[in-house]
Order: C-alpha cells, then sequence, then structure tokens
C-alpha cells in the first residue's frame, strides 16, 4: 500500500511539474529594442527593397493578365484595388516621430494634414496599370468622414483618374475590417469588373475572397483585424 502511495505522490509530483513548466511565462522582448530594429530594417533599405519586390511580382502578374485578356474572345473590365495607408501612401514619418505608438487624434490630424508621400513603386505600377487599361479602386479603412483630405493627399501624392474611393462607414462597429472591404470588392465585381488582384499590408485587406489573386506588402509598425 505504502509503495503504490509512493508512486502516486511521485506521478503527481511529475505531472505538477509539468504543469508549472507548461503555464510559465516568458518576458517579452524590450520594447525599445524592438522600434531600433523596426527602425533599422526600414533604414537600411531593407523595407523598401521588399515593398519594391513585391510590386514588381503584382507588375508582372498585371501584365500577363491583360495580354491573355487583350487576346480573349471575351475581353473583361479588368480592375486592381487597393489599400491607402502604408501601400500606396506611407505614414513613416509621423509613425516613428511617435515611437510607433497609436495616437487617434494624432493620426486624425496627419490625415487632414494630406501630406503623406506617395510609395514610390507603388505610385509607378499604378500609373503602369492605367496604361493598360485597368480601372483602379481604391479600398481604405479610413472613415467616411476623412474623404476629403484622402482625396486631396491622393492627388497631391499623385495617383489621379481612380475609378471609386471606397471609405469605412461611419456606422461601421464589426472588429475587423474584413467584412467591409469584402463587401466592397464585391459591389465592384457586380459592376462587372474582374479584379485581378488586392494588394495591402494588412491580411485584413486581402482576405475574404472576390480577387483572383492577393499581394501582401511588409508592415512591422501596426497591426489591424
Amino acid at each position: 500500500m505504502k509503495k503504490n502511495l509512493m508512486i502516486i505522490h511521485t506521478l503527481f509530483a511529475v505531472i505538477f511539474t509539468i504543469f508549472l513548466s507548461k503555464t510559465s511565462f516568458a518576458e517579452p522582448a524590450n520594447l525599445s529594442l524592438l522600434i531600433e530594429e523596426v527602425q533599422v530594417y526600414h533604414d537600411s533599405g531593407t523595407y523598401q527593397k521588399e515593398v519594391s519586390h513585391v510590386i514588381a511580382q503584382a507588375h508582372d502578374f498585371m501584365i500577363n493578365r491583360t495580354k491573355s485578356n487583350a487576346h480573349s474572345a471575351h475581353p473583361e473590365k479588368l480592375a486592381i484595388v487597393l489599400d491607402i495607408d502604408e501601400t500606396s501612401l506611407s505614414n513613416y514619418d509621423q509613425m516613428a516621430s511617435r515611437h510607433f505608438g497609436w495616437d487617434k487624434a494624432k493620426a486624425h490630424q496627419d490625415i487632414l494634414a494630406a501630406k503623406a508621400p506617395a510609395i514610390k513603386p507603388m505610385l509607378q505600377f499604378y500609373n503602369e496599370a492605367l496604361k493598360h487599361g485597368v480601372a483602379i479602386f481604391f479600398v481604405t479603412g479610413r472613415p467616411e468622414s476623412e474623404r476629403a483630405p484622402t482625396i486631396k493627399n491622393l492627388h497631391r501624392a499623385g495617383y489621379h483618374d481612380w475609378r471609386k474611393l471606397y471609405l469605412k462607414p461611419e456606422h461601421y462597429n464589426k472588429p475587423s475590417v474584413i467584412p467591409f472591404k469584402s463587401q466592397s470588392r464585391a459591389a465592384i465585381s457586380q459592376q462587372g469588373y474582374t479584379i485581378i488582384e488586392s494588394i495591402g499590408d494588412q491580411y485584413s485587406d486581402l482576405k475574404g475572397g472576390h480577387a483572383e489573386k492577393t499581394f501582401k506588402l511588409p508592415n512591422p509598425y501596426y497591426y489591424l483585424h
């Protein structure tokens, strides 16, 4: 009996030790070091290289798709959907000045200022797509109340002749932008367009279907559901 009790106690001790090891918590990475790592990633040129690489892939796909469409017996109306922030426009300087902390009021003031520069490889791709007869639609998580400064900023940065700009409704209260962006792409498709590409810096920009192919740009600065 005593031997059985000793075995039981030993097993209990082993299980308890395993439980503690499974539930122990490791200290997360140091925030200051992470911020420094992000800044080095940007300032070293690695970020720009990776952005250019993804956009080059999107460009090649667009060229091939427009060529095949031109030779089709039943040509389609082709379209591309673009996100805005960290996809078409860069907010890096403002984010870095705030050490990448989120401040809704200041971010809103940045949008009202309408001074965010274009991400140059994207602007080049944008103009190339227009030359090939592809319609461009912007679908952004910015709220409808920021429509005027958004249009002003896009024009100032060099984006012209897009087909339509979709902004998130003011009453939108879902925890993720995926339903809004997916429904916007569905609405574009219902207008007779074939969306050949959807490009964004967040996975939430791309999920939900209604695009032949998606391209995810790097963004280590923030995460959106």
